[in-house]
């Protein structure tokens, strides 16, 4: 049916055809000759079989003629449209005599990527601003011209909301199933962001040489594209990971929201690069140079390269750690200021100030009011509280929510009240208001839960003190030891963190956000250590003596040399669990940006802070002095986060007997 079509003769007024080129998915190409102007054109001719209506011919050819009126550089533009002589769609554009993409080995050359990637940023950010979303973007849609310049071309099944035209009916499903974005894929409604998930696909491609996802058919993969993670790239092109990861997120809210923004992203690994290059290159001669030693000096060597290279790659990985995201996160260890009975908040205030400087977070999420007012009534039970970590007496007009209260919220993690005000160690401390924080720290289990339910990518992730980590390939899923759903979450970045208490106000229609540094310390100080700090808390001990540990240990064995499940260990007076111990916590406060500062990072707030020990810490530590600070899209293998809610002014609360921990 094929060659019938192409041998079919037509005539195109004002053109004079040459040969045929090749088949699209919808089209044979062929080049001609525009005689009026004597110049090369390609004719892209709708094939019959493809355009089953002239509803769908009528609505192509609309579409067609507003897709013409895009003039940008890096745009194959259309020069006329009309029908043949046999009433068959076709339009002219520009003749491309370079080939595509999908005929080009660029794994070797990542200038090449950056710049084939800039070039089609560039072209969908003028699109979008018009309106138009291209939906097939893929290599053997960008066109090399006679410079090798890459052109983005065949906007022939696009959508735009220009005069509220479209190519398909809603649901429809057009485009490239190896590059399509999950929405796409559901046939659900597009904008912008599946362009650039469908960029991601090429730009991870034109990386490694193959595809992301595979299968046995389009269904197949059009799923895996909804439904699996991104892969990991090649160690020597992991630099690439967290842009290629975020440029393909599941959920098009956690996507670069504008090709602009994936520009600019663009220019940090470009930086990266412009670093790496030149030591890979000295890395690749003084690898040489103990066989060309051994030539010329005729002395055995062959024993010694390796050492070589190691130190080479060695100090490759310094470098890189200390440069962009691949810092280690900085911890501090942070003297307590001297208890002030007779004005406790303003002691606990100065302690928060000696600690880190810290800028109000107004970028954390917050939920509406009426939002709240629809929220599902929760279970609420008061715990009998040992008198260790005792709240003060108020008067009735100063009545604060119970200590040690339960909250669990349908949909929502165990909660418990951690009052405004208490006593530790004789002393009595308070802050602004009750709230409850997680009894537990959140799991992998709770974890991938809202992964899956938001299609959520993995964040890079380090290891602290271990500078080869960057090279590894760990994440939440995959954190460099064994764990299970039970385990407290790790390797999840700040944004992560953000992105989960987010989704869970919303599942919970109540307020849940990271705790604040004051919050933390403040409940953190219920974490007695009465006993021995092992039974108290999971930390570094004899069970991790194998792992390289330049500090020292506690002198006990807790039975997990790296994370233990939640709530393995004693709790604290008011209930909550792994306060001491298990991982470090993400928690509200930021590292506001230094005023002069550069970069591209627009945020205010380019690190966040992280508190208590973890289970690399020993007793050269002190869970409530510990802190730390780290880029907000990175993770680490020892730190994760708990949950704080909101108490709101109608909450309920009725003694309902003992907890039981």
């Amino acid at each position: 049916m094929v060659e019938d079509v192409r041998a079919e003769p037509f005539d195109i007024p004002g053109y004079r055809v040459v040969r045929w080129l090749g088949r699209g998915g919808m089209a044979d190409v062929y080049l001609a000759i525009q005689l009026s102007l004597g110049r090369p054109v390609a004719v892209k001719v709708l094939a019959p079989e493809r355009t089953p209506s002239d509803d769908v011919i009528t609505r192509f050819e609309q579409e067609a003629r507003i897709i013409a009126r895009l003039d940008h550089p890096h745009i194959v533009g259309i020069f006329d449209v009309g029908r043949t002589s046999k009433g068959q769609l076709y339009y002219t554009m520009p003749h491309m005599p370079n080939g595509h993409l999908a005929a080009r080995d660029l794994t070797h050359d990542q200038s090449a990527v950056i710049d084939v990637v800039r070039a089609i940023c560039h072209a969908l950010a003028y699109a979008h601003e018009q309106g138009i979303v291209h939906r097939d973007v893929k290599p053997e849609n960008v066109l090399f011209d006679k410079l090798s310049r890459p052109l983005l071309a065949d906007f022939g099944i696009a959508i735009s909301n220009v005069g509220q035209t479209r190519v398909t009916r809603e649901g429809a499903t057009l485009g490239s199933a190896a590059y399509m974005s999950p929405e796409q894929a559901r046939g659900r409604p597009l904008d912008g962001r599946s362009d650039i998930y469908s960029l991601g696909v090429v730009c991870y491609e034109c990386l490694t040489g193959k595809l992301p996802f595979s299968g046995e058919d389009s269904m197949s993969v059009a799923l895996a594209h909804v439904e699996q993670p991104v892969p990991h790239l090649p160690p020597a092109r992991m630099h690439w990971q967290s842009f290629v990861e975020k440029a393909m997120a599941k959920s098009p809210d956690a996507r670069f929201q504008s090709a602009q923004e994936m520009l600019d992203s663009l220019d940090t690994v470009e930086k990266r690069i412009a670093l790496i290059a030149p030591i890979a290159a000295a890395a690749s001669t003084l690898a040489s140079v103990p066989e060309r030693l051994e030539r010329s000096l005729n002395v055995p060597m062959r024993s010694r390269p390796s050492t070589a290279i190691a130190i080479v790659i060695l100090g490759l990985a310094i470098i890189i750690a200390a440069t962009y995201q691949f810092q280690t996160p900085r911890p501090s260890q942070i003297a307590e200021m001297p208890a002030k009975a007779s004005s406790a908040a303003a002691e606990d205030a100065s302690v928060a100030s000696k600690i880190v400087p810290v800028v109000p977070d107004s970028t954390s999420p917050t939920i509406a009011d009426e939002v709240r007012a629809t929220a599902p009534a929760s279970e609420v039970v008061v715990a009998s509280a040992e008198p260790s970590s005792k709240p003060v007496s108020e008067s009735p007009a100063q009545l604060q929510p119970p200590a040690g209260a339960v909250i669990h919220d349908h949909g929502g993690p165990e909660t418990i009240v951690v009052p405004a005000q208490f006593e530790y160690g004789g002393k009595t401390y308070n802050i602004a208001h009750a709230f409850a924080l997680g009894r537990y720290e959140v799991t992998r289990g709770e974890y991938a839960e809202f992964a899956r339910a938001a299609g959520r990518s993995s964040a890079s992730c380090r290891q602290p003190v271990r500078l080869l980590s960057v090279f590894e390939r760990l994440d939440w899923r995959n954190p460099g030891f064994a764990q299970d759903d039970r385990h407290p979450v790790v390797c999840v970045s700040w944004e992560d963190a953000s992105a989960y208490v987010q989704w869970l106000s919303k599942r919970t229609h109540h307020h849940y956000r990271l705790p604040s540094q004051n919050e933390w310390v403040h409940a953190a100080r219920s974490a007695a250590e009465g006993g021995g700090v092992c039974k108290h808390g999971n930390v570094a001990d004899q069970s991790n003596r194998s792992f390289l540990h330049l500090s020292s240990r506690f002198n006990c064995n807790d039975g997990f040399a790296q994370t233990a499940p939640a709530g393995k260990f004693l709790p604290g007076s008011l209930g909550i669990h792994d306060l001491l111990g298990n991982a470090s916590e993400w928690t509200r406060d930021c590292v506001p940006k230094k005023a002069g500062s550069k970069g591209n990072d627009n945020s205010r707030c380019p690190e966040r802070i992280y508190r208590g020990m973890s289970w690399r810490d020993g007793p050269d530590s002190h869970n409530l002095e510990l802190s730390g600070s780290a880029k907000t899209d990175v993770g680490y293998t020892t730190v994760g986060f708990r949950v704080a809610r909101e108490i709101e002014e109608d909450e309920k609360f009725e003694n309902a007997g003992a907890n039981s921990n």
